[in-house]
């Protein structure tokens, strides 16, 4: 695959993302407008934040890290963690059970009385209906079995239903543009702001470029992105090549904690087009067997 093959193959990309797309979701929501509005119509009201940040790495000594899609301080001190996810897992909520106490123990600081600990949501976005009944969103919150009386301790569980069809309805319409290839399809007037940037004008395609090809491992310089191809030879494409197998591997690794040999041999049997592929979409492969459903399909 030549250079300009690559770059090609890199806006190819991005012109089919969609909001679900974990390159394009972090890229508009590093605004904090598209974020507000977000929640704003996920819960049909207005909601205000003091800061938000994409991709928060929480580091256990200990055990497990936790990355998270988008994290939230609301205005009134509320911890709320947002992730999008296309594929259903078998273990969704023990992910999120993670995620809550990874939120807990990094912001809840010593000597904090009980009664001063922040509450906290999950939203999960997922791609498709998780439990099949048909509403909008699922509330889940601990309760006592025999009363069904509620236990507030603080944390909910949202999980968005990204089947929901009803545009009539503020998170209809957040759904519908979630689900958008084309910005002008969209309602939303921040997040169609930041998505026509990353998708049409010129600077924010490059930004888009350099975040893609860090999912793609692609280690290359920026201008051969935007078409400055002059002095390269097949050898040093060869070897770059060879260095997004690896790149790849890495991240695979410290994902999941640690890859089979039959796994990493048949990574290193792709071609560029499913290292690209499995690439992008890394940061919805929990396990060897989703990898292996990106080279499938």
């Amino acid at each position: 695959m030549n250079l300009l093959e690559i770059r090609n193959d890199v806006l190819k990309d991005i012109k089919s993302m969609t909001v679900f797309n974990h390159p394009m979701m972090r890229a508009v929501f590093s605004h904090k407008e598209c974020v507000e509005e977000l929640l704003s119509s996920l819960f049909d009201k207005p909601v205000h934040i003091k800061d938000s940040q994409v991709e928060y790495y929480i580091s256990n000594l200990h055990g497990k890290e936790s990355r998270l899609d988008i994290l939230v301080e609301s205005s009134e001190g509320e911890i709320i963690d947002i992730e999008v996810q296309k594929e259903k897992e078998g273990h969704t909520f023990k992910r999120l059970r993670l995620y809550h106490s990874g939120a807990d123990n990094h912001f809840v600081k010593k000597g904090t009385n009980y009664k001063d600990i922040p509450d906290s949501k999950v939203i999960y976005i997922y791609h498709k209906d998780y439990f099949e009944r048909g509403l909008p969103m699922y509330r889940i919150k601990r309760v006592e079995m025999e009363s069904q009386e509620e236990v507030d301790d603080g944390q909910e569980i949202y999980i968005v239903n990204g089947e929901y069809k009803d545009e009539s309805t503020e998170i209809g319409r957040m759904i519908h543009d979630f689900h958008c290839i084309e910005p002008s399809d969209m309602y939303s007037k921040s997040i169609k702001k930041w998505f026509r940037y990353y998708k049409q004008e010129k600077g924010g395609v490059k930004k888009m470029c350099e975040i893609t090809r860090k999912w793609m491992g692609i280690g290359y310089e920026e201008g051969i992105l935007v078409g400055k191809e002059e002095g390269y030879t097949s050898g040093k494409i060869e070897g770059r090549a060879e260095g997004k197998i690896d790149i790849l591997i890495n991240l695979l690794k410290r994902k999941l904690g640690c890859l089979s040999e039959n796994i990493i041999n048949i990574i290193n049997s792709l071609d560029e087009k499913a290292i690209s592929t499995i690439a992008l979409n890394i940061f919805d492969i929990d396990k060897e067997e989703d990898i292996l459903k990106y080279i499938l399909r």
